[in-house]
């Protein structure tokens, strides 16, 4: 039986999934994802992920080097895993938060304030070089990137609400309906017409 397939957007967020199938008990640290793409589903396996905030990183870790990437982590027994230098026990659904507080309070799990700005487009005060830095510090993408994931998942929220594509292309600041559907096909794997369609408009 073929594996089930589906479909993972562009997201600026990079996650840790553990998954306990056929070959045990398995950890991976997902980086961000810079494109719409085709995944499987394994079979028989049990898995669930933790999505950590934007500007959320950990310092030890270049996320810029996980983009478009999983990384499997080392575990031990089943029951524990290696990341930055140590062994964890592998955490639940139920104390997940707990997890990522310990990671917090280690100082091994940090934010930076600026993702927040960039997102808002609010004023900042620093160079546009050091912007850069910190966006691919902290999200591990440039933030021309950034910027067109974001805009796409504004203008797929529209589409989804019942704004009209034309709409979109001017609220957003698109070119023109093509430039839209570039984008969307790029980062989401659909077109404008697909969103409204799903979503009965």
């Amino acid at each position: 039986m073929p594996e089930k397939k589906f479909l993972s957007v562009a997201v600026p967020n990079w996650e840790m999934v553990f998954t306990k199938g056929e070959h045990g008990v398995q950890v991976f640290a997902r980086g961000p994802e810079s494109h719409a793409s085709e995944a499987e589903i394994p079979r028989d396996t049990e898995f669930f992920g933790i999505q950590f905030s934007l500007g959320t990183f950990m310092p030890n870790a270049a996320l810029s080097r996980m983009a478009d990437k999983a990384v499997s982590l080392p575990v031990e027994q089943d029951r524990r895993f290696f990341l930055c230098g140590e062994f964890w026990e592998i955490p639940s659904f139920e104390n997940s938060e707990v997890f990522v507080n310990k990671l917090t309070s280690r100082g091994l799990l940090v934010s930076d304030s600026l993702v927040a700005d960039v997102i808002t487009r609010s004023g900042w005060t620093v160079s546009d070089r050091t912007v850069q830095r910190r966006m691919l510090r902290a999200t591990g993408l440039q933030p021309g990137l950034f910027r067109q994931i974001e805009r796409a998942k504004r203008a797929a929220e529209l589409l989804t609400s019942g704004k009209s594509i034309l709409d979109v292309v001017d609220a957003e600041g698109f070119s023109d309906q093509a430039h839209l559907t570039r984008s969307l096909r790029r980062f989401f794997g659909c077109t404008p017409k697909q969103i409204l369609m799903t979503s009965g408009h």
